[in-house]
């Protein structure tokens, strides 16, 4: 029997042909910028509000157009006039001293950091995020903060706003977008995703856990040369957000929906925000 052996690119293909097929199969009618955009609008998504959106194509079924129509749609029903942000985390570019999923060698340490290609807002990708953000990051007139592990990326009205003056130190605190989106009582959008993406609940940890930092790194550019920087931030812990988002719906006012295939939740992101300081601190004075 002669055994074929697939190239790399062979086993992508693959790989992505089975993730369409499957697609496909759980999408009765082609998922469209214009299907999508009525689904969003109705479901209380409307022109003009400031928006965080935390997502996953695979869910939504076959889209035409895929990550491209799905922004496309979400922009038809915000409008300039409205706000939409989006997480762009570089997990990579941080200190390796810190990575556990996988760890590498203490020997490769200094290595990795004298090394590091320094963050840069319009090429350093996101890692992790998923299509659409990685998308959106590079379309017209987004903009993206400057922290190096947990950027965000801005289209529309308050997007200088939102993405200006992102500090290094809590970095999901009160100097982040997630602090600016809050003091523009924005909302919130689950698409195709649950809590435990939902990156609201950090600046709920930084708020009930105060000044418990330790020190991170990361590569940046100071006055144009590249730098390895040490800062301060918590050790953020979204292990708990499912069952914190859970205990949230149950106490407070969220939107079920779909979109295509993909289960939504829509809610204001201040008494998300609230309701996670509250529950971090009860859940510690109960340890």
């Amino acid at each position: 029997m002669q055994i074929r052996l697939l190239s790399l690119k062979q086993v992508n293909n693959l790989v992505i042909q089975m993730s369409e097929s499957d697609a496909i199969k759980k999408t009765e009618l082609p998922n469209t910028r214009q299907s999508i955009a009525r689904e969003i609008s109705d479901a209380g998504i409307k022109s003009g509000i400031t928006l965080l959106v935390h997502s996953s194509l695979s869910t939504l079924g076959w889209v035409s157009g895929g990550a491209v129509a799905v922004i496309q749609a979400l922009m038809d029903v915000i409008t300039p006039d409205g706000t939409m942000v989006m997480p762009e985390h570089s997990g990579d570019l941080s200190d390796p001293a810190n990575w556990h999923h996988p760890p590498v060698p203490e020997k490769w340490w200094s290595i990795i950091r004298d090394s590091m290609p320094a963050y840069n807002p319009e090429y350093t990708p996101s890692r992790g995020m998923g299509a659409i953000p990685e998308v959106f990051r590079n379309m017209p007139f987004v903009l993206r903060s400057d922290h190096p592990e947990v950027s965000f990326a801005a289209w529309g009205k308050h997007a200088s706003f939102i993405t200006s003056n992102h500090s290094l130190d809590y970095s999901l605190g009160e100097k982040s977008p997630l602090a600016r989106i809050y003091d523009l009582d924005g909302q919130v959008l689950l698409m195709g995703v649950g809590f435990e993406n939902n990156t609201s609940f950090h600046l709920s940890e930084v708020r009930a856990l105060g000044s418990k930092g330790t020190k991170q790194g990361a590569p940046i550019y100071l006055n144009g040369e590249r730098k390895w920087v040490v800062y301060t931030d918590i050790v953020y812990d979204s292990d708990v957000f499912n069952k914190m988002g859970e205990d949230f719906c149950n106490s407070c006012l969220v939107k079920k929906f779909t979109i295509g295939a993909g289960k939504c939740i829509l809610f204001n992101q201040r008494p998300a925000v609230d309701f996670g300081v509250q529950w971090i601190e009860r859940m510690r004075k109960s340890h």
